[in-house]
């Protein structure tokens, strides 16, 4: 019959402690780029943002319903990754564009499009982080958009990208948003 003495039983059940610390400490967090505060760069910001000042700080709170009220406000910059041998989708070109959502505006080429499109997938595609995830190793295009702004109260700031099977169907997921 084997001994169960304490020296023996001690590490498990250290173990079994730090095990649980650790599932009690994660469980419920969000990831911390979620409800992280957008970066603050000394740019000056383009004329089509009305609601700040060149030095980036708010001017005066345009009147309710006007786009500073605005549910969603996003900036998306569209670039190409420079791969030559890369064809990007028809339509897509660099440059940037800024949309409104409740109400809709900006200088998007299919607001009312990429409002409802934001509407049924929520705020899911804008902060899902698939660098953890397994994704199959394919690229699907030279597309890149930076995407900045907020939904709701969520501050948004991410990449979008082809450049694996996780990163086409987030982009994907968001289309008309990116290339209406």
């Amino acid at each position: 019959m084997a001994q169960h003495t304490f020296a023996t039983a001690l590490p498990t059940r250290l173990a079994a402690l730090a095990a649980l610390g650790l599932l009690i400490t994660a469980c419920g967090n969000e990831p911390a780029e979620v409800n992280a505060p957008a970066p603050q760069s000394d740019e000056t910001t383009s004329p089509s943002d009305p609601a700040e000042t060149s030095s980036g700080e708010p001017s005066e709170a345009p009147s309710s319903g006007e786009a500073g009220d605005a549910e969603v406000r996003l900036t998306i910059e569209r670039s190409l990754s420079g791969d030559e041998a890369l064809t990007p989708a028809e339509g897509y070109e660099e440059g940037v564009w800024t949309l409104t959502c409740a109400p809709v505006g900006g200088d998007h080429p299919a607001p009312e499009e990429a409002c409802a499109q934001i509407e049924e997938v929520g705020v899911d595609p804008f902060v899902l982080d698939t660098s953890d995830m397994t994704c199959t190793m394919q690229v699907g295009g030279p597309e890149v958009a930076h995407v900045t702004g907020h939904i709701g109260e969520t501050t948004i700031d991410t990449e979008f990208n082809k450049r694996n099977g996780c990163e086409i169907e987030r982009f994907e997921t968001v289309e008309k948003v990116l290339n209406p």
